[in-house]
């Protein structure tokens, strides 16, 4: 399928600013001409033509602030995506800055993170960073896609090879496009536009080559809020983060790997102690995501849960101040 890439806002933006300042330095030229005398000289233009193209610049960077319809005091914003049973999350900020963990199920007929995709980055967009937190198909499902349709600056994995005809595909496609490739280790961190991105695991020495228990674990800071995401790390991993990092608080904490009991711990609970948890799976899924012990611990923690399973896609606006105002696509 082709494609058309259409000029984002802030490309939009940056063409009419080019347009009026070589239109302005035109007439200051002809004006030059025309008088003929010393105080219409080079270096008058020149300062003249800069005031003018900061004017200018200005001037459009308010329009832009007031017309793309953002809230212009929103720092940045977190869609949770109701991909069923996968995880995808999608981290924005004002700059038009765009970081994409995992791309949902393999399977999904809609492709539910293409038209996420095309309605929050728009066709043929950017995304800065796309981290695979691990290669299991409900995480890097339509992967190869989201390379194909958009600009990918750079993607993270694991490292960890998969048996899937999915993960081959995700390769073929990066090897097809000119993105950057990486894979992280703990300790590692990245600055993208006004994110901070901290890798926690994995460590540089794996102790297996189990997927879920090799998952990038980041935690993502924006304006001051940290949104923490583990892939499918099991506790036994969050244990050893525990006595690895004296600082692992959080804002935001993706619940690991679903809900399942496996993850999730008490001890990880009070060591993040996230003042939100989100919850990404699918509705009558095969494997009782999320288990109800999940459910129970985090309520003993009296931390507010939010579940595409029950809320859709579940989206967090971050405006410069301590709120964190959440919108859900629907409530069950």
């Amino acid at each position: 399928m082709v494609r058309k890439k259409k000029l984002t806002k802030k490309q939009k933006q940056q063409r009419i600013q080019l347009v009026f300042t070589t239109l302005l330095l035109g007439v200051a030229f002809l004006m030059g001409l025309f008088f003929g005398d010393d105080s219409y000289n080079i270096d008058y233009f020149s300062r003249k033509f800069e005031n003018m193209r900061t004017d200018v610049a200005s001037v459009f960077s308010n329009l832009g602030s007031q017309t793309t319809g953002k809230v212009q005091d929103i720092e940045g914003t977190i869609h949770f995506f109701d991909v069923g049973q996968g995880s995808s999350t999608l981290m924005q900020a004002n700059d038009g800055t765009n970081i994409l963990i995992d791309t949902g199920r393999y399977d999904d007929p809609d492709k539910k993170i293409i038209k996420y995709l095309d309605q929050y980055i728009g066709t043929g967009g950017t995304i800065d960073l796309l981290i695979f937190t691990h290669n299991d198909a409900d995480h890097i499902g339509n992967g190869d896609l989201v390379l194909d349709y958009y600009k990918v600056n750079e993607v993270w994995m694991n490292g960890v090879d998969h048996t899937t005809k999915i993960y081959e595909d995700v390769l073929d496609a990066i090897e097809e496009s000119d993105t950057l490739y990486h894979e992280p280790k703990a300790n590692e961190e990245k600055i993208v536009g006004p994110f901070k991105v901290e890798v926690f695991s994995p460590f540089k020495t794996a102790e297996t080559d189990d997927q879920n228990e090799e998952s990038i674990v980041t935690r993502t800071t924006l304006d001051g809020v940290r949104t923490t995401i583990t892939g499918d790390v099991s506790s036994n991993v969050e244990n050893r983060l525990i006595k690895q990092y004296y600082d692992l608080k959080t804002d935001i904490l993706l619940i690991g790997h679903h809900g399942s009991h496996d993850s999730t711990s008490n001890e990880w609970l009070d060591a993040t102690n996230p003042r939100v948890g989100v919850i990404q799976a699918g509705a009558d899924n095969t494997y009782g995501h999320p288990h109800e012990e999940t459910l129970e611990r985090i309520e003993q923690n009296d931390i507010p849960l939010y579940n595409t399973i029950n809320n859709g896609t579940i989206t967090v606006k971050l405006n410069g101040s301590d709120k964190l105002d959440i919108e859900v696509e629907k409530n069950e």
